[in-house]
């Protein structure tokens, strides 16, 4: 009893010890306040798009490597590489075929065969998706344009526009950081070429109801935004006929956000529009020609082609993806000679007019650097838009 009577004393002791060292009554429990749950940050991304590999023999012949026995295309590429990996998706228009030498041998135009390496190399300097459907899809027919397809697939790129089966044919659908970018791609005309009979899925053709169905598919699996590559227009012209505006018009009444139009081998302006889309006013945004990224074309217009950028940015909150900023790089094929050989490089305008003035780059001639000058004036005065914000990115 008496045991228990000192175990109690000493008990109540501690309580008492224990209530005045915390200052606080035994039966109050202080909780720490739930932190706000943090609103997620706007996630930018960058889409960049080029033009026509427009793949001539003087050009295939130049990338002809001696020493290793195989051809380099990503050498023509190197002043360039920069401006292509950087971007978190980049686009290019392939105008040629990759069906193997063994299907009628490399040849430029009127029916164009690549080496297979150049999707390699096209990988390697950062290009991403390859739209496939232009006016020279069929130039090794069905055959030809299945291998072109393996080439592409073994090279790690994601083709559209070309298919080898009707399952195979749909649009193509990339997440990027979380943003979900749809892909369309469509030609006027395969050049008189006719489609196979049975396999109308191999070449996706400008048809209005075609181009709906497939929007509506990417509006049914979320994408955030649509992008259409076409095929259209007229070639050498500079400015967008009637039916092209049409189309583009059509097109972003049914949902598409960005057109990158290709073909006409000289570039086409570009500009902002602001639609109404489900009773909501939104921006999107069209360059009716990216012109040549590269090719054997020398005139005036068809040496030059553009780099054009597009930065998106998604509201998680709002579940709004929209087109933040534009902006563009001038490029230009620069044809010289080193170590006997003919040579093409693409180059970015405005960095090798600054390499020349600077004695930096011994390859670029006076002849050279008067036309960059020129390029870089006919460029600008034809993309620029200050009242919509849209001006060439500094590349020195």
């Amino acid at each position: 009893m008496k045991k228990i009577k000192v175990l109690t004393a000493v008990c109540i002791l501690l309580l008492i010890t224990v209530i005045g060292c915390t200052n606080q009554p035994p039966h109050i429990v202080k909780n720490s306040p739930s932190p706000s749950p943090k609103k997620p940050e706007p996630v930018i991304i960058e889409v960049a798009a080029v033009g026509d590999f427009l793949m001539h023999m003087p050009v295939i012949y130049a990338a002809w490597n001696s020493n290793t026995g195989n051809y380099d295309f990503a050498s023509q590429l190197t002043d360039v590489k920069d401006y292509l990996t950087s971007p978190d998706l980049t686009i290019a228009n392939l105008e040629t075929r990759l069906a193997g030498k063994e299907n009628g041998g490399f040849t430029g135009y009127p029916k164009f065969n690549c080496p297979e390496q150049l999707a390699f190399d096209l990988k390697k300097v950062g290009v991403d998706v390859v739209t496939t459907a232009n006016n020279h899809s069929l130039d090794r027919g069905f055959k030809g344009l299945v291998k072109t397809l393996e080439h592409l697939e073994r090279a790690g790129l994601k083709p559209v526009g070309n298919y080898k089966t009707a399952e195979a044919r749909k649009p193509l659908m990339v997440d990027v950081r979380g943003i979900k970018i749809g892909i369309l791609n469509y030609t006027e005309t395969t050049n008189g070429i006719p489609i196979p009979k049975g396999k109308e899925f191999a070449v996706n053709m400008i048809n209005i109801d075609n181009i709906a169905a497939d929007i509506e598919q990417l509006q049914k699996q979320n994408a955030d935004i649509i992008i259409a590559y076409l095929h259209f227009g007229m070639e050498y012209q500079r400015y967008p006929s009637k039916q092209q505006k049409e189309l583009v018009n059509q097109l972003f009444n049914l949902g598409v956000d960005i057109i990158f139009g290709d073909h006409a081998h000289v570039i086409q302006p570009m500009e902002k529009q602001r639609v109404m889309y489900n009773g909501k006013e939104k921006e999107t945004f069209v360059i009716y020609s990216l012109g040549n990224f590269i090719s054997n074309q020398r005139w005036r217009y068809s040496d030059s082609g553009v780099i054009v950028n597009v930065q998106l940015e998604k509201d998680w909150e709002k579940n709004i993806t929209r087109i933040k900023k534009i902006d563009y790089i001038p490029t230009w094929v620069h044809v010289y000679w080193a170590e006997g050989r003919k040579k093409y490089r693409v180059v970015p305008v405005e960095k090798a007019i600054s390499d020349y003035e600077q004695q930096l780059d011994s390859t670029i001639s006076a002849g050279d650097y008067s036309r960059l000058k020129q390029v870089w004036q006919e460029t600008t005065l034809h993309l620029t838009k200050e009242e919509q914000n849209i001006y060439p990115r500094a590349v020195q």
